[in-house]
């Protein structure tokens, strides 16, 4: 196409085309599928060259092999979206935490809910009781609460605290909250696999950073070693938070309507040492 053909359109697709594809693959160099990512592009790459040779210097061509190629090409999307369904189920959660939508959504914690979390969050810290509990926001947790202990009560600091007791049979795993209602314990979350994260984190953090990988959720984790209270959002977790500020922060994930300020730490809050 000559170059006075080219129309501002033209630059526009080409533009929006390379937003894409560059969200795309900054979004699964982050995830697990990579991996996944650089052994299918090998092994598309290596065949397409074997077929390309073997094709052309053989009597008569590989008609069979071709064929069966276009049989098989117009399914490959399928094929990716099967490999990839962990890591767009992630994305498709991340998109809704943007401000955008969030604007939207209902608010369905109240402050006494929170201030009764916080309450038992202080407490556990101090005891140096290990706790994780997981608030469920747009995407439904229900999978991760299948295999849990069903409960449908009111939230509580003293029900928390009694979940999390050493002694009680449900203190592993973690509570889930729906709204203003504790609908499971002893809930196994999935460990996130992320090989950037330390390895002095424990099972909880992990479960904490592996459930928010997987959903939209906000994550409360306290360390049984330290004591220090943690804050998963969007796969990332920031350590040390005094009980206070963590009154703000999930006032501003739950409740409030987000500010620019809430909505950036959502989006993407930094790892804090404890």
């Amino acid at each position: 196409m000559p170059f006075s053909a080219f129309r501002m359109a033209d630059a526009v697709e080409v533009l929006l085309i390379a937003i894409a594809i560059y969200g795309i693959l900054r979004f699964i160099r982050s995830t697990r599928g990579v991996g996944v990512l650089r052994g299918l592009f090998a092994f598309v790459i290596g065949l397409a060259v074997l077929i390309g040779v073997l094709d052309r210097f053989l009597p008569g061509g590989l008609d069979v092999i071709r064929y069966l190629l276009g049989v098989v090409t117009p399914f490959f999307a399928l094929i990716v979206v099967i490999l990839f369904q962990q890591e767009l189920r992630q994305g498709i959660g991340r998109i809704g935490q943007l401000p955008f939508f969030r604007r939207f959504s209902k608010e369905e914690k109240t402050a006494t809910t929170l201030d009764q979390v916080v309450q038992a969050v202080r407490r556990m810290a101090g005891q140096r009781i290990g706790a994780l509990i997981a608030f469920e926001r747009q995407v439904s947790l229900a999978p991760w609460c299948e295999g849990a202990v069903q409960v449908d009560l009111p939230v509580t600091a003293l029900l928390l605290e009694t979940l999390f007791y050493p002694g009680s049979p449900l203190h592993d795993g973690a509570v889930v909250i729906r709204g203003d209602r504790i609908v499971a314990a002893s809930a196994i979350m999935p460990l996130s696999s992320n090989p950037d994260l330390t390895r002095r984190l424990g099972t909880r953090h992990r479960a904490a950073i592996g459930i928010t990988e997987e959903t939209d959720a906000v994550a409360v984790v306290v360390s049984e070693e330290t004591g220090s209270i943690g804050l998963a959002v969007g796969g990332r977790l920031e350590r040390g938070i005094a009980a206070e500020e963590l009154a703000e922060r999930l006032q501003d994930l739950l409740i409030a309507k987000p500010s620019r300020a809430a909505a950036e730490a959502a989006a993407e809050p930094q790892e804090a040492t404890p």
